[in-house]
C-alpha cells in the first residue's frame, strides 16, 4: 500500500483536486480520528518524501518530492486540529463551513465573557474562565460530530462556527494571562 502511494504522490499529476487530506494518509474521513495513526503515518510518509532524501535525484523529482513532503505537512496540520479537520469535513460534502447567521444570544454571552476576561486581574479567575471555555468547546465538538454524522450539515455548521469563537475566546484567555503573569 505504502508502495501504491508512494508512486501516486510522486507523479508528475496533482492527486488531491478535491482537497481530501485524508486519502493522503489512507484515512476514513471521519471527524475523531486516532491521532496516534495519523503521526504514524505522517512519520512513514516523510521517511519517503523529505527532499533530503531526494537530494542526489533529478531535479524534476526533487521538485516533486519537495511538493509532495509540503502537501503532506499541510495535510497533518489540517487532520491534527479538530477545527481545520471539521471544516474540511465539511467542504467535502460540499458544504460552506462558513455561517452566516449567529445566535444572538451566544454572541451576547460571548461579549460578557470577553469583558469578564478583560477585566480579569486574578489567577482564580481566569482558570474557572479556561476551563469553562474548554468545556464549551469540547461539547461543541461533541455536537459538530453528531449532526455531522447524522447528515445535518447546517447544524454541525452552525456548531462549528460558535467554536471559532470559543476559540478566540481561548486566545484572549491565553493573552490576559500574560498580563497578570508576566
Amino acid at each position: 500500500m505504502l508502495l501504491h502511494l508512494s508512486r501516486r504522490l510522486l507523479s508528475k499529476t496533482p492527486t488531491l483536486k478535491t482537497g481530501n487530506y485524508f486519502e493522503i494518509f489512507s484515512l476514513t474521513p471521519t471527524f475523531n480520528l486516532d491521532l496516534t495513526e495519523l503521526s504514524r503515518v505522517y512519520k512513514e510518509l516523510q521517511a519517503e518524501f523529505h527532499p533530503d532524501k531526494h537530494a542526489n535525484c533529478s531535479a524534476l523529482e526533487q521538485e516533486n518530492a519537495a511538493q509532495t513532503s509540503a502537501l503532506i505537512n499541510e495535510a497533518n496540520k489540517c487532520l491534527k486540529d479538530p477545527y481545520s479537520r471539521a471544516r474540511l469535513l465539511l467542504k467535502m460534502q460540499n458544504f460552506d463551513p462558513n455561517v452566516k447567521t449567529m445566535d444572538m444570544e451566544f454572541l451576547s454571552d460571548m461579549m460578557e465573557i470577553n469583558d469578564e476576561i478583560e477585566m480579569c486581574e486574578d489567577s482564580e479567575t481566569l482558570c474557572r474562565l479556561k476551563e469553562v471555555n474548554e468545556a464549551a468547546i469540547s461539547e461543541l465538538y461533541v455536537q459538530f460530530e453528531e449532526h455531522f454524522n447524522a447528515s445535518e450539515l447546517k447544524t454541525a455548521a452552525e456548531r462549528l462556527a460558535k467554536v471559532k469563537f470559543l476559540l478566540q475566546t481561548r486566545d484572549r484567555i491565553e493573552q490576559q494571562g500574560e498580563l497578570i503573569f508576566p
